[in-house]
């Protein structure tokens, strides 16, 4: 097998490249809205369905550091912002100004309902009024905010591993199929010399 028939039998990966990045722009789209559970399964079919078949086409470009590299960088944002959202505690606006707010914890460890109080943003005072929030509006509004959290955690550590596989498949040297040998030019003018 020549080297010019070896090429003809690869398939273009330009289209896999042009939708992985189409649904990448679809699960953005999908972070920023707040999106139905099946949106979510249905993007991430189609991001690792089109990883895999591009991982089986994959070959090294001239700039291949340079995608392995920006991809990585992809995932390490879209993964420490899925665990910033996990982790880091939130609070909810108590008023249209923004002076008060209601602090309701982090995801995995929310504040007690029983617990959630109005404070004043600046020094973290108890806040009281002849008309306070009730206790469930307070806890409606943060249980609110803990989906929209995990939504968006979930929606980034998907993203993320999808580029740490493109990642992956720009670095690591792809495995010849069986029964194909690469050609390369030199065994090709060896075969001449035959």
């Amino acid at each position: 097998m020549t080297l010019q028939e070896h090429r003809s039998e690869r398939v273009s990966t330009g289209w896999i490249t042009a939708a992985f990045w189409a649904a990448v722009a679809w699960s953005g789209y999908l972070l920023i809205g707040a999106s139905p559970w099946w949106h979510w399964v249905l993007s991430t079919a189609v991001g690792a369905a089109l990883t895999v078949t591009w991982w089986r086409e994959r070959r090294r470009s001239r700039y291949w550091h340079l995608f392995g590299f920006t991809c990585a960088v992809v995932a390490a944002l879209a993964l420490s912002g899925s665990a910033t959202a996990i982790f880091a505690t939130y609070s909810v606006p108590a008023d249209s100004v923004g002076q008060t707010e209601t602090v309701c914890g982090s995801v995995v460890n929310p504040v007690p309902a029983d617990e959630l109080r109005v404070t004043v943003v600046a020094s973290g005072e108890p806040v009281v009024t002849s008309r306070p929030i009730p206790r469930s509006e307070l806890e409606r509004v943060c249980s609110d905010n803990r989906r929209y959290r995990i939504r968006d955690a979930t929606g980034l550590a998907l993203v993320g591993l999808l580029f740490a596989a493109r990642s992956a498949g720009h670095v690591l040297p792809r495995r010849s199929r069986a029964g194909c040998v690469p050609v390369t030019p030199s065994s090709g003018r060896r075969d001449r010399h035959r």
